[in-house]
């Protein structure tokens, strides 16, 4: 069975087939879209190359639209950061969701070596984010040296969905963030 919890140590998709949810985030209704999962593959490992980065500067706003899907399609993603530099991500731009009142918290490098420790399986657990159709997920990214490759590993799995009347079993934010309760 399924676990319906993101951050699990094991990266099983949100959905199988047959499973539903309501999903919430921008561009979508404010009571939620409605969705039985219809089909699931997996996105074993795709890495882009954000270019160059300037010492001790943030590039803001990377796009990578090779994230973007399909209509009706989810993006369940994890990613690793390869290169001496940490990361911040926007989904969708100009939503900051890992934020408090007062600071931006950042992903760092994902740690080199072999085995399994806390970092690593916390680090991966917690770059889980999702991407509902063609909504384009920004990265700020940040060295204090100068990189020549700025390289994040994106893996995932790619859900298709259809619409339904009635509510799903667990509320997935897909992007953006409650502005109230």
């Amino acid at each position: 069975m399924v676990d319906l919890y993101k951050y699990s140590p094991e990266f099983n998709p949100i959905l199988l087939e047959g499973l539903t949810a309501t999903l919430h985030g921008a561009d979508l209704p404010q009571e939620g879209l409605n969705i039985v999962c219809k089909s699931v593959v997996a996105l074993p490992e795709y890495y882009k190359d954000f270019g160059a980065l300037t010492a001790a500067t943030w590039d803001t706003d990377n796009e990578d639209t090779n994230l973007e899907l399909d209509d009706w399609e989810l993006g369940q993603f994890r990613m690793r950061i390869l290169d001496d530099m940490i990361c911040r991500m926007k989904n969708p731009s100009p939503t900051m969701l890992w934020r408090t009142t007062s600071t931006n918290f950042y992903l760092p490098q994902y740690p080199a070596g072999g085995g399994e420790d806390f970092l690593k399986a916390y680090y991966f657990k917690a770059s889980e984010f999702f991407v509902w159709e063609d909504t384009t997920p920004r990265f700020d990214l940040y060295s204090s040296v100068t990189l020549t490759t700025a390289r994040v590993l994106f893996n995932g799995w790619k859900i298709k969905v259809g619409k339904i009347a009635t509510k799903g079993k667990i509320e997935l934010w897909v992007n953006s963030w409650p502005a109230s309760v």
